[in-house]
């Protein structure tokens, strides 16, 4: 009988081991560690691009301000107009195209790179210096001097005429 109660006793134990072993285990694989269904959006930052380089003219001669505007505004998302300064293939990574803008046509020391992907190069190089377009993008600069986006969107903006167009002639 000694040896009997010792077996049942062994079994009972060997079971309450099994038991926390297996809920521990699901609880790991089906709670702690969740998969997101869709990765989050990096919060956006009202911030134009005029006013980027506005903020560090007030924040002049303050070097920890300056770079603690940087730090708050990286890794979100951004929505700047701006005018093309250039458009080549990156010296970053050979797969990614950089497209340079200019708050104003004529400002040549205000600038912003933006990379984009191999997928956007015939759009790209199809713009001319001064066009007018509005980028979509990451915020993804460590230093003030130059800011550097990581594009999503890149939208051509079209200008409104200053002339009427002229009559058409009337059919004969």
């Amino acid at each position: 009988m000694p040896g009997l109660f010792a077996k049942l006793k062994e079994t009972v134990f060997s079971l309450i081991i099994w038991v926390i072993v297996a809920v521990g285990g699901l609880v790991y694989f089906n709670v702690g560690h969740k998969a997101p269904k869709t990765p989050p959006s990096p919060p956006s930052t009202d911030i134009d691009f005029p006013g980027y380089f506005a903020a560090f003219d007030q924040l002049a001669a303050r070097v920890n301000e300056q770079e603690e505007f940087v730090k708050n505004i990286r890794g979100k998302k951004v929505r700047w107009r701006g005018y093309v300064s250039y458009v080549r293939n990156s010296d970053v990574s050979p797969s990614k195209i950089a497209l340079a803008i200019t708050p104003t046509p004529s400002d040549r020391f205000q600038i912003a790179v933006v990379y984009f992907g191999e997928d956007m190069r015939v759009r790209l190089f199809a713009l001319q210096q001064k066009d007018s377009v509005e980028i979509t993008g990451t915020f993804d600069s460590e230093s003030w001097h130059t800011p550097y986006i990581q594009g999503d969107t890149m939208r051509p903006l079209t200008a409104v005429p200053t002339t009427p167009p002229s009559p058409t002639a009337p059919p004969r």
